[in-house]
């Protein structure tokens, strides 16, 4: 008869990754005493390392069948599933597992998890609470319980609650990489990335925390840092078709067309069949006033992947600026169908039906628009442009104010306040934004020639150095800093000079 130490030492064989030896052990022992429950159960685990995991299924189904009160095995059985990619059958081994101990914090955790892959993050979410409630030192459900969060873009809960996991597991890498996430979805750009370096310092190679930290420093407009992490991130895994994107979101954004689309050619060579990958090249054809480019490149994508709404959005705005407005309207209603909570859907509904003098309508898509966006310039100047139309100066006026609240640069924002003064009879204001208009009018007929010329010679330092003083001169600090970064990083070391003098002075 075998002994107790005999199954002891089966599972220091797994310990040791020596499954068949233990497959041997354990037989020998079942063979004897097939009611000897551990032994069977460790019978699985092995055959579960040395990859037969029909056999595994198997002996943990007999051993639930004699025992269907073992909760951690429940948990072992879902795991095997979870692990093939078959959530049904994960769960399903989650809640009898929970259903037989109501506070197993693994079963509360990991079915928590298949529900949170699902999207099912209400009841992901109560599940990850009993696993803390439970145990308050369980990490790994608050890391989880902030990624939700995360997910559902409710960044203070998810800051606290991986706060929490960090506290509890100092050492998680997984804590501080998703809190850093957390503290850039909340734009604390440089918290984020102290967290990531924090992570690198500890495992410099990790490649997705690379690529976030360089779409932080992006972010920051810190192009030489960025490009440094996301290309680093290339070398380490060169088949993330995401990391090809930022490259060229990147590049597209300081005007270097030619290797924005390089990497995207990249990309193509990996996957072919990926819409973001058209979807990022119909962008840089649109922010180079290319619309036709464009719209093909985005109806490349909607072919792709029809389920995706902004492949839609996006067709919509390039037919939008081809003045097919039917289409337009079309593509847009699909993009809204797919995504209902998209300011920036309703926001162009609403330019559509301005340009088809539908008033009612238009306004009706922007209160929408300002309703679930209501921090974008752009969104409250067309609803005060749609409500000067229909003569309520009132209303405009304050839409207006607000567009020039969010951007005080916008020179159709300051036009129209000039005009809806007149209307009112504030004429001394309405002097006041039309002098405004003048201004900033001939800023933007100068600006957009050296955004052309660059956009033409992208390597032309000169160029960027006349756009930022361009800039400093109309005490727009902010675009005065991008632009001497992005000269500073093609070598000019005259614009590191200036950047650190602007720095300097506009430090508060």
């Amino acid at each position: 008869m075998y002994s107790q130490q005999s199954v002891e030492d089966g599972f220091n064989l797994i310990e040791a990754r020596r499954y068949n030896e233990a497959i041997t052990l354990f037989n020998a022992i079942v063979v004897k005493d097939s009611s000897n429950l551990k032994a069977l159960n460790g019978l699985a685990k092995a055959c579960n390392g040395a990859g037969d995991l029909p056999r595994a299924i198997q002996i943990y189904e007999l051993s639930l069948d004699k025992d269907p009160s073992q909760s951690d095995i429940w948990v072992a059985y879902g795991n095997l599933f979870y692990n093939k990619g078959n959530n049904k059958k994960a769960a399903k081994g989650y809640r009898q597992a929970i259903k037989y101990d109501s506070t197993h914090v693994r079963g509360l955790n990991n079915l928590a998890m298949v529900l949170k892959d699902l999207g099912n993050y209400d009841e992901a979410e109560t599940h990850f609470l009993e696993a803390i409630y439970f145990d308050s030192t369980y990490s790994l459900a608050m890391r989880n319980l902030g990624d939700i969060y995360l997910k559902q873009h409710k960044t203070e809960k998810a800051i606290l609650w991986l706060e929490k996991a960090t506290s509890a597991d100092p050492k998680s890498l997984y804590g501080l990489y998703w809190l850093g996430r957390a503290h850039v979805q909340n734009n604390n750009i440089q918290q984020g990335i102290q967290y990531f370096l924090e992570v690198l310092a500890k495992k410099p190679d990790l490649p997705q925390v690379n690529h976030d930290l360089g779409k932080a420093y992006f972010a920051n407009r810190n192009y030489k840092k960025a490009l440094e992490h996301v290309q680093y991130a290339l070398k380490r895994n060169s088949s993330m078709i995401p990391y090809y994107i930022t490259l060229s979101h990147i590049y597209d954004h300081m005007q270097q067309e030619k290797k924005a689309f390089a990497a995207l050619r990249d990309a193509l060579t990996i996957d072919r069949s990926v819409a973001e990958i058209y979807i990022e090249r119909g962008n840089i054809h649109k922010n180079a006033g290319r619309f036709e480019d464009a719209l093909k490149e985005f109806n490349i994508a909607v072919l792709i992947k029809p389920e995706l709404w902004l492949s839609h959005y996006k067709s919509g705005v390039a037919l939008y600026y081809l003045t097919r407005l039917n289409e337009a309207e079309n593509a847009l209603l699909k993009a809204k169908e797919l995504h209902p909570k998209s300011g920036s859907t309703y926001h162009f509904l609403g330019m559509v039906s301005l340009a088809k003098d539908n008033n009612n309508a238009a306004e009706d898509w922007l209160l929408k628009a300002a309703e679930l966006e209501g921090t974008s310039a752009d969104i409250w100047f067309h609803l005060g442009e749609a409500q000067m139309r229909s003569e309520q100066w009132n209303n405009a006026e304050k839409s207006l104010l607000k567009s020039y609240d969010f951007n005080s640069y916008n020179e159709e924002t300051l036009y129209s306040l000039g005009q809806v003064y007149k209307k009112l009879g504030k004429l001394d204001r309405s002097l006041e934004y039309l002098y405004k208009f003048k201004e900033i009018t001939e800023f933007e007929k100068n600006n957009k020639i050296l955004s052309t010329k660059i956009r033409l010679h992208p390597s032309d330092i000169t160029l960027r150095l006349e756009l930022a003083t361009l800039y400093e001169d109309q005490e727009r600090v902010d675009q005065a800093v991008m632009i001497l970064r992005q000269a500073a990083y093609l070598g000019s070391i005259e614009a590191e000079n200036k950047l650190k003098t602007l720095l300097v002075k506009n430090r508060p």
